[in-house]
């Protein structure tokens, strides 16, 4: 479970790390190839845990309805995280507390 959730967070957070802007300002399409990454990528992984002959291969065991909740659930966790910064920079660059220059640049 935790390979799972581990490898779906990363996918997930790369649509996070396109842009010091919010992930839903962007068109979600609007890059293919880090659409077609992730979705290599995630099929991949399901192949990994769901194809027994896989897992074998790989010791990972079928994971049940409650272990994929929790997968989702730490999955998403970036987006939240991420976009709740990523608000709170832009206020506080907003408000002038940062100079937007000086807080990606020059970080003396």
């Amino acid at each position: 479970m935790a390979f799972v959730s581990l490898s779906f967070l990363e996918l997930i957070h790369s649509f996070n790390i396109r842009s010091e802007k919010s992930l839903f300002k962007f068109k979600l399409f609007g890059n293919l190839y880090l659409i077609g990454a992730f979705l290599i990528g995630a099929f991949l992984q399901l192949i990994v845990v769901l194809i027994p002959k896989i897992s074998q291969i790989f010791n990972t065991t079928q994971l049940n309805a409650v272990q994929w909740m929790y997968v989702v659930i730490i999955s998403l966790l970036p987006i939240v995280i991420i976009e709740g910064q990523k608000k709170i920079n832009e206020i506080k660059i907003e408000k002038g507390y940062i100079k937007w220059d000086k807080m990606f640049f020059n970080r003396n």
